[in-house]
């Protein structure tokens, strides 16, 4: 591994790969002229200077199947009693997430926030609850039997349901007051037309003591419906809710301090930024360092071809091959067919 002081644990240059100074005096190798091996020790290196909350530990492993990282959530739980969720605080774990490691570190990064947003993704289709006939459900959650409503799709049509029918503001109101969000109420502020087939609702959201998710202090909510139906007033709250969630992602995930997903990023900067350091300068590249560039690339590239195999998967994606004539890239590596299948 080279010594340069700018490089992180895991990551060294293709041979002759040139340094690009910034126009802050600064000089770099930039990750695309890196090559990278990451180990559990390397990305346990870049994890630790990753900061969001305390509620989501970021866990870095290795197992058979190599290195993974995986979000824990800290949390009362979703489906507790009032007065069980109010005693105490409960861990869960996320879905793991494959590290090859052969990933650049600006891409580990971007996987642990990715990671974040779908456990907090997750955590909140839970936590919106929606009272009818006496219980609540949480329609919005990750945990229903999808094949068994794959076999039952016309129980769920909106089209066989009394949401689908137009409403107004009373049943609007209505239906606001079946709904809690992390403990948190909601309030409709404004209704208005804004076109023949789009309409505009304002509402407020007031939360509770146990109201936990940060993002809910002082916010408002804006929908657009398109179809001005309870049905479609449910998937867009939630879908408002999610963007608020990400939105707090976004503001205060940060690496060694720095918010890269942050609004107050700006985003022509960003772009002159990448345009600088992608900038082909000749005199600073010569025909053996474009060779070990080139086939860097694609040394990298094979590691993520995947294998076709000869099953039902791969049965369907050969058919789905056979549609192009000619395929630039790497093709999967095509294992021939069994007979007796």
């Amino acid at each position: 591994m080279s010594e340069d002081p700018t490089l992180l644990p895991g990551e060294a240059p293709i041979k002759n790969a040139p340094a690009i100074k910034l126009e802050n005096g600064f000089a770099c190798i930039p990750q695309h002229y890196l090559k990278f091996r990451h180990t559990q020790e390397s990305l346990e290196q870049i994890v630790v200077e990753i900061n969001y909350c305390d509620r989501y530990p970021v866990f870095v492993c290795n197992d058979s199947s190599g290195l993974y990282i995986q979000v824990g959530i800290i949390g009362y739980d979703n489906y507790a009693t009032h007065q069980k969720q109010s005693a105490s605080t409960k861990i869960v774990y996320g879905r793991k997430w494959r590290v090859e490691p052969e990933l650049p570190s600006s891409e580990v990064i971007q996987t642990v926030f990715l990671a974040i947003k779908k456990a907090r993704e997750h955590e909140i289709r839970e936590l919106f609850r929606l009272t009818n006939k006496g219980q609540y459900s949480t329609p919005f959650n990750n945990h229903h039997d999808f094949p068994l409503m794959a076999q039952n799709e016309e129980l769920l049509d909106v089209h066989n349901q009394e949401q689908n029918a137009p409403c107004d503001l009373t049943v609007l109101a209505q239906a606001l007051e079946k709904i809690r969000y992390d403990r948190a109420r909601f309030t409709l502020e404004a209704f208005q037309s804004i076109s023949s087939d789009r309409w505009l609702v304002d509402l407020s959201i007031q939360p509770e003591t146990e109201t936990s998710l940060p993002e809910l202090n002082s916010s408002n909510v804006t929908l657009v419906l398109e179809n001005l139906n309870i049905n479609e007033f449910y998937y867009e709250l939630m879908e408002a809710l999610l963007k608020l969630s990400d939105r707090h992602v976004e503001e205060h995930f940060s690496y060694r301090g720095f918010c890269r997903f942050s609004r107050k990023n700006c985003i022509e900067a960003l772009g002159e930024l990448s345009k600088h350091v992608r900038r082909r300068d000749n005199k600073q590249f010569n025909a053996e360092f474009e060779a070990h560039f080139t086939q860097s690339n694609y040394q990298t590239d094979l590691t993520r071809v995947p294998n076709l195999g000869n099953g039902l998967n791969a049965r369907k994606i050969r058919s789905q091959l056979a549609y192009f004539d000619k395929l630039d890239g790497i093709l999967p590596t095509l294992t021939k067919e069994n007979p007796a299948q």
